[in-house]
């Protein structure tokens, strides 16, 4: 039998992952959030029904943070807990900052310089790390792991969730390379999906959809999504590969489309017929952003199951039948 901590676990990914791992009952699933952001509902709610599953709300950014995490061994930490969603980084980025920095530092005292993980320590990094590469350097996209990452602008709010994800990533090198612990950094980029909240351009677009409202922004813009059960499935497979061990991983696919195309497909899935009304990105938005995903293939094999299409049909109807209140 083993035992998984997953922090952030009322969230998009977090919910997801444990909804997928929690289908095995011999896997004992520790699952903590604080609601900041995650959902407290009748999905997360049924989780903690199984007979293999503990709820815990814990803010991990608070004094007593360590104190109220289990005192257990346990054979890996998926850390996904943070404050994300794109707006939040341009009108809440003191709390983005907090709420994705300090966490870490409770999790790595706690697990990580007692060696009270047996297996891996996983960090849910982000594509953001990305971004001052791309933009200021010109750098190739896709963009491959190794790249030199910098801060083009640290007056910018946009860069509280970047800057706090660089941080988790060298944390977690430093502090799991320094104590013994086996770790890998996971790269998300643009993981979308049902129940990911309403910060991010596909639920904010399928929002103003429904009343009406076809305007996108940053139309110019080009991203690659994959979708939530394809970032799950990958991010098992490297918890469990022996050579992600002390690694920095992309997840993504390598279907790079502009924003307008994404628009477009998103309309079209929803059975919509109307002009979009485009508009720029705000300042700080990255043009390009794509993974070189050559690593996640040569160690795991993963190949996305769903394509965009067929996962924007289930996000656009899971959004449209609920609404934003």
């Amino acid at each position: 039998m083993s035992t998984s901590i997953i922090t952030g676990a009322a969230g998009f990914i977090g919910y997801a992952l444990a909804h997928r791992l929690a289908q095995d009952p011999e896997h004992q699933l520790i699952l903590i959030d604080n609601f900041l952001r995650g959902e407290d509902d009748k999905a997360y709610a049924a989780l903690g029904e199984r007979s293999n599953v503990t709820l815990l709300k814990i803010d991990l950014s608070a004094p007593d943070a360590i104190e109220r995490l289990p005192d257990v061994a346990v054979d890996f930490v998926f850390h996904l807990a943070a404050l994300n969603g794109t707006q939040n980084f341009y009108e809440r980025p003191y709390e983005v900052l907090k709420h994705s920095t300090v966490p870490t530092f409770s999790l790595v005292e706690k697990y990580v310089t007692s060696n009270k993980v047996r297996s891996r320590f996983l960090y849910a990094g982000s594509s953001e790390a990305y971004a001052s590469t791309v933009t200021r350097f010109n750098w190739p996209v896709p963009t491959a792991e190794d790249v030199p990452l910098s801060i083009e602008d640290p007056t910018n709010a946009r860069w509280s969730y970047g800057v706090s994800k660089l941080h988790g990533e060298v944390l977690t090198c430093v502090a799991c390379k320094q104590f013994g612990v086996p770790f890998t950094a996971i790269r998300y980029h643009n993981v979308y999906g049902p129940r990911m909240g309403d910060k991010h351009v596909i639920p904010d677009f399928v929002h103003r959809m429904n009343d009406q409202v076809y305007s996108l922004y940053g139309h110019e813009d080009t991203r690659s999504f994959l979708y939530i059960e394809d970032a799950v499935a990958a991010t098992i497979q490297l918890a469990k590969a022996p050579a992600a061990a002390d690694q920095i991983v992309n997840v993504g696919s390598t279907e790079e489309v502009t924003i307008a195309k994404l628009g477009e497909m998103m309309m079209r899935v929803a059975g919509i017929r109307a002009p979009i009304e485009l508009f720029p990105s705000p300042q700080g938005s990255v043009k390009r952003r794509a993974p070189d995903v050559a690593k996640l293939r040569s160690i795991t094999g993963f190949e996305p199951a769903w394509t965009l299409e067929r996962g924007l049909a289930e996000t656009v109807a899971w959004y449209r039948s609920h609404p934003k209140t």
